[in-house]
């Protein structure tokens, strides 16, 4: 089963990022985009160069992302309600399978075998697609200042990978992941 959810899973990746890069060709990029951009791909040559030091890039990246989150925070609500669309709504209406579980057969139940429902598939979707961690950086990307976001960015991102790595171990031992636990839901064969 821990393969079939893999396999779903990157399928899935794989769609969405297809359909979010379709749909960003169609949001207007400010000029400042792309010179953010270019600077950020300058300032990595010049390190793997060894032009500037590892604090020079840490602390030069910091303020480079902020200004590209600013920038492209109409594609971080995109990307969240395309998320939302796909891991919450469509598979709701598909019996708890988005095409990637369609293709491997599988299909998400609630514990007591029941479909699975709008309320439960949100709560489901929020950690291991990201979208809690987007919500939260879109909030402060358009709230706080530079410090504050990059600090509270960098704990989000790194608590996120911990809890997406404990989730694979847990499915790969328990065949439920965290955000299964949270949402009483598990994953069955069609």
């Amino acid at each position: 089963m821990f393969f079939r959810r893999i396999g779903a899973y990157i399928l899935d990746c794989i769609i969405l990022f297809f359909a979010i890069t379709i749909v960003n060709l169609f949001i207007p990029v400010s000029p400042e985009t792309a010179e953010i951009s270019n600077k950020l791909v300058n300032l990595a040559n010049d390190y793997i160069e060894e032009k500037i030091s590892v604090e020079e890039f840490n602390k030069e990246s910091a303020n480079l992302n902020y200004k590209l989150s600013k920038e492209t925070y109409i594609s971080t609500v995109v990307s969240i309600v395309i998320y939302i669309l796909y891991f919450v709504v469509f598979q709701a209406y598909n019996n708890g399978q988005t095409l990637g579980k369609k293709v491997f057969k599988i299909q998400v139940v609630k514990n007591d075998d029941s479909m699975v429902d709008i309320n439960t598939l949100l709560i489901r979707s929020l950690i291991p697609y990201g979208i809690l961690v987007n919500f939260i950086s879109l909030v402060l990307i358009l709230f706080v200042g530079k410090g504050l976001y990059n600090n509270i960015s960098t704990i989000l991102s790194n608590t996120h990978l911990i809890v997406i790595f404990i989730t694979i171990i847990m499915m790969m031992f328990k065949s439920r992941g965290v955000h299964d636990y949270l949402a009483k839901t598990k994953i069955e064969q069609v």
